[in-house]
């Protein structure tokens, strides 16, 4: 057991890593006073491992380090080239579809207004989960149709992505674009779409 510690502090490490990295932007939005303890920590066990595995392959020719170091280098692919902010909202919408219909129903029936002129909604408590800072943006809610944006991200000046429902599909997700241009528009089924604009 003692020999394979660095291999289990690894897959922990990964783990953890995966964890924080999935929850990224609810750590961002809600536990704010975490991100910064948690980016320092989570590298310098990152260069501790790698450096003690490294070490222990020279010296003691322990070759269950070249799994830390596999582990390690998995950790670092995983987190450069996993979409994690798309993956988790298409997750989402499969697992809040409903709630999401129920908040949109509301919206449509006046139960739930807008708080400003812009259009933004506070979600009622059980519904906070739906959105990554419980509120969600209304662009169009009329008889033309419904453009409704649940937050995934909502950025300060680096860019926000949004899952939207619009009713009458990306053409009028486009005709309630403001000054934030869109940059990518996925559609991921019927009426849900996946927006990340410049905001």
């Amino acid at each position: 057991m003692k020999k394979h510690r660095l291999l289990i502090m690894s897959i922990l490490l990964l783990l953890v890593s995966f964890v924080t990295a999935w929850y990224n932007d609810l750590i961002f939005h809600r536990l704010s006073f975490l991100v910064l303890p948690i980016y320092i920590i989570l590298p310098v066990c990152f260069i501790a491992l790698l450096v003690i595995s490294i070490k222990r392959i020279g010296k003691r020719k322990e070759y269950v380090s070249f799994f830390s170091i596999a582990v390690l280098v998995l950790l670092v692919l995983l987190l450069v080239f996993f979409p994690f902010r798309d993956a988790k909202a298409k997750a989402e919408l499969a697992l809040y579809e409903a709630d999401r219909l129920e908040i949109i129903e509301m919206i449509k029936t006046d139960r739930l207004q807008p708080k400003d002129t812009i259009g933004n909604v506070d979600l009622p408590a059980g519904y906070r989960r739906l959105s990554s800072d419980g509120e969600v943006f209304v662009y169009q809610n009329d008889v033309y149709g419904q453009v409704i944006g649940f937050w995934v991200f909502r950025g300060l000046s680096s860019g926000s992505v949004e899952l939207i429902y619009s009713s009458g599909g990306e053409e009028l997700i486009r005709a309630n674009e403001s000054g934030h241009p869109i940059r990518k528009i996925e559609r991921l089924k019927e009426n849900w779409y996946l927006v990340e604009t410049d905001y």
